[in-house]
């Protein structure tokens, strides 16, 4: 029984091998059966023009002896290097409701930053964030990058 075991599995695993070269290459249509696959597309790189639109910010944290810190915004990226936003939220508790402008950059690698003055404490200060642009540019990971922050935030891209 051992033998006629083995010799079922091995046809069969013979079988299916034959059955996935031979259509490997199948097309339906004009579309492949089995469509090959593909890294990314190699040497993409980006620029200021891949930020180039509206995203909705969701932004959570904590200002360091302050308290926790979490909003929603939307950031409008020009694609030459000045975005605003429009936040509302909350701080310790209290709520935050602002605008503000500044520039952002873009390196090849799709990592950059964006500069601005926060009016979160009294003086307002620069804040400066650090970003990473995932998906093609329809997704954005951000942290804040300020002394006595620890926030971050993901964005989705709106239009």
């Amino acid at each position: 029984m051992t033998i006629k075991r083995t010799l079922i599995a091995g046809t069969a695993g013979l079988l299916l091998f034959a059955a996935g070269y031979t259509f490997r290459s199948f097309r339906v249509g004009q579309k492949d059966f089995l469509p090959n696959v593909h890294a990314q597309e190699p040497g993409r790189r980006c620029s200021l023009k891949t930020l180039k639109g509206a995203y909705g910010i969701k932004f959570d944290g904590e200002k360091i002896g302050v308290g926790p810190v979490s909003s929603v915004a939307r950031f409008s990226f020009d694609g030459n290097g000045v975005f605003t936003t429009s936040e509302i939220g909350r701080l310790n508790g209290n709520p935050i409701q602002r605008t503000f402008t500044g520039p952002y950059v873009v390196n090849e690698d799709c990592t950059g930053f964006l500069d601005f003055t926060s009016n979160l404490t009294d003086p307002p200060h620069q804040a400066h964030g650090d970003f990473v642009i995932v998906n093609n540019g329809q997704e954005i990971f951000f942290v804040d990058n300020e002394a006595g922050w620890v926030a971050g935030g993901v964005g989705k891209r709106i239009n």
